[in-house]
């Protein structure tokens, strides 16, 4: 009798031990997919090309300049094909676009291209996403102008615009040189113009497949001084991580 009872408490205990094993396996696999995210993606983050500007649009009226100052971000996200995954993405929403500003002067805008022309994309785009989800389509190649990608890899394309940072006023100027010194000329310092956007990247795959992950970026990329064009871009990822999402 006595020697039943020590075996049912054995057991007891090594159903315990096995119990208590794989709860610590489990917090410990759920603590590192918390850390480290999805590790195998359809697409994979290859690089965010990011362009800055300083533009300006120009006001009918009797003055030689007048000028009502802009800022642009033309943000370029690549993705690449994850050769280990069989299963494709078919399609990539931009979302929950929070952009905070170092000082609160100027109209800020989330603008798609209208055209594929790199040059002239932004050219008629009017409608602000900011407070609206973006999504882009599977194709089998690049298209800015419908929001498609490719979906072995391709490259998505939306625009940041601070604009009527300031209205400039002159009638001595000879020409106007669009980078710092117009800023200074308008009495806007490089650190009043300085903006932190967040938003959240879902990749999907299926209704009931999703990854999301979010994305921070400081803008403009540097300082204008004497440019008028600031380009940069970022290769380092290890700060984004990929989750599984409803």
């Amino acid at each position: 009798m006595e020697k039943e009872v020590k075996k049912r408490i054995l057991k007891k205990y090594i159903f315990i031990s096995f119990l208590l094993i794989a709860i610590s396996v489990s917090i410990l696999l759920m603590v590192k997919y918390n850390v480290e995210g999805e590790k195998n993606l359809p697409l994979e983050l290859n690089k965010i090309i990011i362009k800055s500007t300083i533009n300006a649009q120009s006001n009918a009226s009797e003055n030689l300049w007048d000028l009502n100052l802009e800022q642009n971000n033309d943000i370029y996200i690549y993705f690449k094909k994850n050769d280990k995954v069989e299963t494709k993405v078919e399609s990539i929403k931009i979302s929950n676009i929070k952009i905070e500003k170092a000082k609160n002067i100027g109209n800020l805008e989330v603008l798609l291209p209208t055209s594929n022309d790199i040059k002239t994309n932004y050219k008629n785009s009017t409608e602000n996403y900011l407070d609206k989800e973006i999504e882009y389509a599977a194709n089998t190649s690049d298209n800015m102008e419908k929001q498609e990608f490719c979906q072995d890899g391709g490259m998505i394309a939306f625009r940041i615009s601070n604009k009527d940072l300031a209205n400039y006023i002159s009638n001595e100027d000879t020409e106007i040189q669009y980078n710092g010194m117009l800023l200074d000329k308008a009495q806007i310092s490089q650190d009043d113009i300085k903006l932190k956007a967040t938003m959240d990247i879902t990749l999907i795959v299926s209704e009931k497949e999703k990854y999301k992950g979010t994305i921070t970026i400081d803008l403009p990329v540097g300082g204008f001084q004497e440019k008028s064009v600031i380009d940069k871009e970022i290769t380092d990822f290890s700060n984004i991580i990929f989750k599984r999402s409803e």
